[in-house]
């Protein structure tokens, strides 16, 4: 068995067999909300999808679905406080990656996307948590079709504003 076998493990999981390294392990000091026991997480991300899977390596059949909330909110922001940053060893923003938790009903018209509660990962350090964020208009159950066209309209709209305005400079 050669060295890199060691460091693997394979997964029986919902979105199908995973072979998983040691390093892509996320640990998850405090958990996810709900889920306070399972620590371990790996982060698969698809190719041309909006989405990705944060896969539980504890309790293969735990998968939540996670997305990137500047699709569903452009402006999206998450501060963190001291001991938030403390729990997740930052020593530069540039390695914090931000998710977000996405419910798919049957109807996946109804699909929704909790802003409230996103999931942060300090990439570099491997380590992640669910921070509840108290003090905004964020919550926990944004339509996640209505809100990307929305975002989408508002992107658009600022891309011909800005056109516009360029025109007018450039005539004058």
């Amino acid at each position: 068995m050669g060295e890199n076998e060691v460091d693997r493990v394979e997964l029986q999981t919902k979105i199908g067999t995973l072979q998983i390294q040691e390093e892509d392990i996320i640990q998850f000091p405090t958990g996810i909300l709900g889920f306070a026991d399972i620590h371990r997480y790996v982060l698969v991300e698809q190719e041309e999808s909006f989405f990705s899977f944060l896969q539980s390596v504890d309790e293969p059949a735990l998968t939540f679905v996670v997305m990137i909330p500047e699709l569903v909110c452009c402006e999206y922001s998450v501060k963190l406080n001291e001991e938030q940053i403390e729990l997740l060893q930052f020593d530069s923003p540039e390695d914090g990656k931000v998710y977000a938790i996405v419910t798919v009903p049957e109807n996946v018209a109804e699909m929704t996307v909790n802003l409230q509660a996103p999931v942060v990962i300090n990439s570099k350090k491997r380590l992640g948590a669910q921070i509840v964020i108290t003090d905004s208009a964020y919550h926990t159950k944004h339509n996640v079709l209505a809100e990307m066209q929305k975002n989408a309209f508002f992107l658009g709209k600022q891309k011909v504003d800005g056109q516009k305005a360029e025109e007018v400079r450039e005539s004058v």
